[in-house]
């Protein structure tokens, strides 16, 4: 596909010892790599989600003489590590190697598409298309600007060694309607399947296990997904739990100034779940921390892993909730485990040294210093065991097992049902809960989570990311930036702030993307000197003088369009609070909300 020039990201004396178009015929065989097999201009079928992630050895050209760059094409042969990136918000790898992010990217119309990258010192190329979008260290601000047709595109992002690949890279774009820089949808984002290639089954086995993929071992008459764990920890685990019940099958294996790594001997199996009590001093090592674990039957040898992107990985910060989240299966499970904003940056490579070089989990947390973090074997989702905290780890006999876990025919034991707390069968409403809150720069940074906790949750403040509004500086004189995570109606979300930029409420609160804004819309009624709307579950809007029955669609979190006639389709955004919206075509079209 051919596409006019680019407008800005693609920098070129900055990259002129790498990416050329001379070069650009080693891209493609480049590519080949992760897919073991060429990328075709229609997508080979079956397509997964996210993109397939590789990583390379660092080589010896890479010094910090040339910031470690590196042409693709000398990336060499990959490790054996292997896994998929669901987002790339960021997308992360292992900081001491190279790494390729590589699939596709669906267009959903033709257009003028902008893209923008960051990371450490920028050392990050990202292809669209066959074409450099944004090279290496050309700076973070820029954004480049592209036209792509309305279909699939092949996708590539380069990581770097000495580019912190534990912090990842961000992209953002901003496709056509969209009026400011925004994350990239992970529904857009594909890959071939391995499935489709010879042994692909085999490489597969490598990434973060899904959900209904668990690695097992049938013994007798149940399946083991582990023989034992390792975890890695910044600082410790306080307590480890198997299903209500407290492992003491523990060693400590190393310890790294406060530091935990462990190997915790119990036998997993499909139905269980495992809970892990963790707590990290906040005022060491600059707030860092850090837990992963795997489930292992030796070393490369993973039954399952930790991932933050996958709903099995729950956390309570509650310690009023934590006796039921650690005894009930499905207690807490609701909240999701998050991404360390700023994890321990030898953790990776303690996981690695004792489960094993090939490890393709991530560490996870919750949103306090001490949290319990909950993982829910796959099997059968109505059993519901309740079992008495601190019981002896002895597996039960094959008859109370079977009195203890009902058959997937029969509904669950009464007591389940009884225990449950008030909370559960009565929620209290909380959108947004704020996990982590980070402010700094050059790898000085300050833990302000418990200020902006209260900002956003509390006081749903409007305020400027800067000192006097955090109550820290740790790098003063410096532009720093605020990343927070947090999770809104239970999905976990971030969003990324420069120094002096301003964070208004609205954006937690509001709709986060197009699914939320078809929740939100109905009901609502708007008013402006063209007339009246208001919008209706069942996609139709009303108004005095509006004949027919109207549709509407929702296009982003701010954009949505009515289909007044079949030849009459007029876009709308709406402002920042969303409390006006405008017609795209003509901004004095201007409706209000209605309370």
């Amino acid at each position: 596909m051919k596409t006019p020039p680019l407008s800005a990201c693609a920098s070129s004396r900055r990259t002129t010892f790498f990416l050329k178009r001379a070069a650009l015929a080693g891209i493609a065989s480049l590519v080949i790599l992760p897919f073991s097999g060429s990328l075709q201009a229609e997508e080979p079928a079956p397509n997964i989600p996210g993109l397939m992630v590789v990583e390379y050895p660092r080589r010896d050209a890479q010094t910090d003489e040339n910031n470690f760059a590196l042409p693709l094409k000398e990336f060499g042969d990959p490790t054996r590590r292997k896994y998929v990136a669901e987002s790339l918000s960021p997308w992360r790898w292992n900081p001491d190697r190279n790494a390729l992010a590589t699939g596709y990217l669906k267009i959903e119309s033709d257009g003028e598409y902008q893209f923008s990258t960051r990371s450490f010192y920028d050392r990050n190329v990202l292809m669209v298309d066959d074409q450099e979008v944004c090279g290496f260290r050309d700076g973070e601000e820029r954004v480049a600007t592209i036209a792509l047709k309305k279909g699939s595109v092949k996708f590539v992002s380069a990581g770097f060694v000495g580019g912190r690949g534990n912090e990842g890279i961000q992209i953002r774009w901003k496709p056509p309607g969209q009026e400011e820089l925004g994350p990239i949808p992970p529904q857009l984002l594909s890959h071939p399947s391995d499935r489709a290639q010879p042994g692909g089954e085999k490489r597969l086995a490598q990434s973060p296990p899904p959900a209904t993929e668990l690695r097992s071992m049938v013994v007798g008459s149940s399946t083991r997904v582990a023989t034992h764990l390792i975890t890695v920890t910044d600082d410790f685990v306080v307590e480890a739990y198997k299903n209500g019940r407290r492992i003491e099958q523990r060693t400590l294996l190393d310890e790294i100034y406060g530091a935990t790594v462990e190997r915790m001997d119990v036998q997993v199996r499909q139905g269980d779940w495992l809970v892990f009590h963790v707590a990290n001093n906040r005022l060491r090592w600059g707030g860092a921390k850090y837990f992963a674990v795997a489930g292992c039957f030796g070393k490369n040898e993973f039954g399952f892993v930790s991932d933050p992107a996958s709903g099995l990985w729950s956390v309570c910060d509650d310690p009023g909730r934590a006796r039921d989240f650690i005894r009930l299966r499905e207690e807490g499970t609701e909240v999701r485990a998050s991404v360390i904003a700023q994890p321990w940056a030898d953790g990776d490579g303690h996981m690695r040294a004792h489960a094993g070089e090939d490890f393709p989990g991530k560490p996870l947390w919750g949103g306090g210093s001490s949290t319990w973090i909950k993982y829910v074997v796959p099997h059968d989702p109505k059993r519901r065991v309740i079992l008495p905290v601190g019981a002896p780890e002895d597996e039960p006999a094959p008859a109370k097992k079977a009195a203890a876990e009902p058959s997937p025919s029969s509904s669950p034991p009464a007591a389940a049902v009884s225990t449950l707390p008030k909370v559960v069968a009565s929620p209290t409403r909380w959108p947004v809960q704020v996990l982590s809150a980070i402010y700094g720069t050059g790898g000085k940074n300050a833990d302000v989570t418990a200020r902006v906790k209260d900002l956003v949750e509390n006081q749903r403040a409007f305020f400027a990311v800067d000192p006097p509004n955090l109550g820290a500086d740790p790098n003063p004189y410096w532009n720093k930036g605020l990343t927070i995570v947090y999770m809104k109606d239970g999905v976990r979300r971030e969003q990324h702030r420069g120094e002096n930029e301003h964070v208004l409420p609205e954006s937690f609160y509001g709709p986060q993307d197009a699914a939320e804004l078809t929740k939100w819309l109905p009901g609502s009624r708007w008013r402006g000197e063209k007339g009246e709307l208001q919008f209706h579950a069942d996609r139709t809007v009303t108004g005095p003088g509006i004949d027919g029955a109207p549709q509407w669609e929702t296009l982003a979190n701010n954009h949505f369009r009515i289909t007044w006639a079949a030849d009459r389709k007029v876009e709308y955004y709406f402002d920042y609070t969303w409390s006006s919206l405008r017609e795209a075509a003509d901004a004095k079209v201007i409706y209000h909300g209605v309370k």
